[in-house]
C-alpha cells in the first residue's frame, strides 16, 4: 500500500498498514510512505517478503516494526540496511512493552501514543527543514487519539464489567481499556502459541456459550482454526453476539476511524445484552 508516491523525499516502509497510516498522518507530504502488509485477507504470523520487500526496506530512510515478536520477518529485512542508515523505529522498544505481554500494539492506545511521540522525533532527525510542520500533525493525530479515547470512555461507562470472551489476543488492549471481564484467555494463549486448545478448555468456552455466560464473542477474521470456526458457530446459534476483528486495518480507512467503528460496534453489541 503505498499512501505517497513522490520521489526525491525521504521514504518510510512499515511493516504493518495501521503504523503506515499512522507514520503518513504525520509526515504528510514531505515523505512517502509505504506499508508491506496491506490486506486483512493476510495472515500477518505467516507472511514470508521477497526481494522487492528486502529492497523496499534496504532503501528506506525510515523503517517501522510493531516488534514484540509480531512481525520478526521485518527485522531480518532490515538487517541488510547500511550501518550507517537510521535504525528501525520498533513500537516495542518505545511503548511500555514487557516480554509475554500483548503484542497488538497498535490497539493499545499508550502504545501508539508513545509511538507518535518517537516517530516525530524520528522524522525531525531524518529531514530537519521540515522539523516543524512533523510537529504539528503530531499534534493533531494526538487530538485524533483524544478523540478515540473518549469514545473508549463512553463505552466504557456503558459496558464496563460485561463477560465477554476472545479466541486470541487481539482485541484484549481494547477489551481492557473498556473495563470488559474477559474469560477463556487460556483458550487464547494457546491459540497464540499455534497450538490447538486443551479439550478442557474447548469445553469450558462452549459451556459459556450455552449458558450464555458470555455477553460476546470475539474473534480474528484472519485465522482459520476449526476449534475457533466452531466456538464462532455455536455462538451464533445460541443467540451469542459475535464480532469479528482483523490484525490488519481494512483498506481506506484511517487508524482513529478504524478503531473507534471497532470499539463502538463492541459497545453496540454489548448494549443489546444488557
Amino acid at each position: 500500500m503505498v499512501l505517497a508516491s513522490v520521489q526525491d523525499k525521504p521514504s518510510v516502509v512499515a511493516a504493518e498498514n495501521m503504523w503506515a497510516d499512522l507514520a503518513a498522518q504525520i509526515t504528510g507530504p514531505d515523505m512517502t510512505v509505504t506499508s508491506v502488509l496491506s490486506r486483512p485477507v493476510s495472515d500477518p504470523h505467516l507472511y514470508e517478503p521477497g526481494p522487492a520487500e528486502g529492497r523496499m526496506v534496504s532503501d528506506a530512510t525510515l523503517v517501522i516494526a510493531n516488534g514484540a515478536g509480531y512481525d520478526a520477518w521485518m527485522e531480518r529485512l532490515a538487517r541488510t540496511r547500511s550501518p550507517a542508515a537510521f535504525p528501525v523505529l520498533r513500537v516495542q522498544d518505545v511503548a511500555d512493552w514487557h516480554e509475554g505481554d500483548n503484542v497488538h500494539l497498535w490497539y493499545n492506545i499508550s502504545a501508539v501514543e508513545a509511538f507518535i511521540k518517537a516517530f516525530v522525533a524520528a522524522c525531525q532527525k531524518a529531514d530537519p527543514s521540515h522539523a516543524s510542520a512533523y510537529a504539528v500533525r503530531g499534534q493533531r493525530l494526538q487530538a485524533a487519539v483524544d478523540q478515540v479515547k473518549n469514545v473508549i470512555a463512553t463505552a466504557r461507562s456503558e459496558v464496563s464489567g460485561q463477560p465477554v470472551a476472545a479466541t486470541e489476543q487481539v482485541f484484549t488492549p481494547l477489551a481492557d481499556r473498556m473495563g470488559l471481564r474477559m474469560k477463556r484467555q487460556g483458550f487464547q494463549l494457546a491459540v497464540m502459541n499455534d497450538v490447538e486448545p486443551a479439550p478442557s478448555e474447548v469445553a469450558m468456552f462452549e459451556d459459556d456459550i450455552r449458558q450464555h455466560r458470555i455477553n460476546l464473542l470475539i474473534y480474528n477474521s484472519q485465522v482459520n482454526r476449526p476449534s475457533v470456526e466452531r466456538l464462532v458457530a455455536m455462538a451464533k446459534q445460541e443467540g451469542v453476539p459475535v464480532l469479528a476483528v482483523s490484525e490488519t486495518m481494512p483498506q481506506g480507512l484511517h487508524w482513529q476511524q478504524w478503531v473507534s467503528d471497532t470499539v463502538e460496534q463492541a459497545a453496540g453489541l454489548l448494549e443489546v445484552k444488557k
